[in-house]
């Protein structure tokens, strides 16, 4: 399944752009953000391409694609959608201009969140394996086997 899936983003191979849509809430209004996560990059184009004075606020759902997460500025790293645009005869879209590389990630992401007690791994798909945490994960570690050296009386020699 896993497989199949990775074949279909990579080869653009029955793929509608429905299928590639990330929806997120806004949870602040879009000034209070001190980072230009994928969902406020989205609203800010909605914001500024919009032509009937409407601004995404808090509380509104966000429809966007990853097009190319490489890029420099934030702000073309996806594209917005006010509404998820299908051909006129509703078939799929044969031009679609998304970063094939970010939803394969995101797929062996979540196979690995689900199968990963199963015994699946990234690396038969040729990923590196990830980090097995969060880097506060790792800093809370580290932290504890500080205190343990710092506090813990030296083991005897009965």
């Amino acid at each position: 399944m896993v497989t199949k899936a990775i074949d279909r983003i990579m080869t653009a191979e029955d793929i509608s752009q429905q299928d590639l849509v990330i929806s997120k809430l806004i949870r602040q209004d879009i000034e209070k953000y001190r980072s230009l996560f994928p969902h406020v990059s989205a609203a800010i184009q909605l914001s500024t391409g919009s032509t009937d004075g409407r601004h995404p606020a808090k509380g509104d759902t966000i429809n966007y694609i990853y097009t190319n997460t490489e890029h420099k500025k934030p702000l073309c790293r996806i594209a917005a959608l006010e509404i998820p645009y299908q051909d006129a005869d509703n078939s799929k879209s044969k031009t679609l201009n998304y970063d094939k590389e970010k939803y394969r990630e995101m797929i062996l992401d979540a196979a690995e969140t689900v199968l990963g007690t199963f015994g699946f791994e990234r690396t038969m798909y040729g990923d590196p394996k990830k980090r097995k945490g969060k880097w506060w994960q790792e800093l809370i570690h580290e932290r504890e086997k500080d205190i343990q050296t710092i506090y813990l009386p030296p083991p005897c020699d009965w």
